[in-house]
């Protein structure tokens, strides 16, 4: 029998993150939630990219922006890694946009991304543009790479309500680490347009990089 679940197989997953704004995050945020601050003011910018080489939405990379949130949790749940709002969302193919906008509800740039992702020894470097247009420049490092299953909480919302999935990821290996070696690169773009770039640390206080995983969604509930 089907679970209903979405499943995306990547080759790698990159997601970094930085200090931000709490003004920029209040504002991106549906009233619904809240930003959590590391510091007075200072929230927490998660950027992500994946490689998917398989799965419910085909082959395709994308690139998700996203605020650190409170998770929801019940008595008797599982206390899942973190919590996230994804505020923008971008694809390199329109079949992969379409699962994200239909099935999650996820708000995504309406055009077509380039991502090349540049694989060193203990580095991975990922760029981002739109029509020769540059959206991002990061890059993340490894320390030592085991096995991983996490959970987290996804938020999404639309005119049709509020909703949260539970994301579990899995891999291979994984690396986590805030050693502060990775670096970020933000560009005046669509995608951007609600973050106040010059006030956004450029180098992430945590990194993670996960290598052979799935990313698993389950069915959106309302909250």
């Amino acid at each position: 029998m089907p679970d209903n679940k979405g499943y995306y197989y990547f080759n790698n997953g990159l997601s970094c993150l930085f200090e931000m704004p709490t003004s920029d995050a209040r504002r991106l945020l549906p009233s619904c939630l809240q930003p959590l601050e590391i510091q007075h003011e200072r929230s927490v910018l998660s950027v992500t990219a994946f490689d998917f080489f398989e799965g419910d939405g085909g082959v395709y990379q994308e690139l998700v922006l996203s605020i650190l949130v409170p998770p929801l949790v019940k008595p008797g749940d599982i206390l899942p890694k973190a919590a996230l709002y994804p505020f923008s969302v971008a694809t390199s193919t329109e079949f992969g946009r379409k699962e994200g906008i239909e099935r999650w509800r996820l708000p995504h740039f309406m055009r077509d991304i380039d991502v090349e992702f540049v694989e060193g020894e203990s580095e991975l470097s990922v760029s981002v543009s739109a029509d020769g247009d540059p959206i991002c420049e990061m890059s993340g490092t490894s320390h030592e790479f085991e096995p991983a299953e996490l959970l987290f909480h996804s938020f999404m919302s639309d005119e049709a309500g509020d909703f949260k999935s539970n994301l579990t990821m899995r891999g291979d290996g994984y690396s986590e680490h805030e050693f502060e070696r990775g670096s970020l690169t933000l560009y005046e773009h669509e995608m951007t347009s609600g973050l106040t770039i010059n006030e956004i640390a450029d180098y992430p206080f945590r990194e993670q990089w996960m290598k052979g995983g799935v990313e698993i969604f389950t069915p959106l509930e309302n909250i």
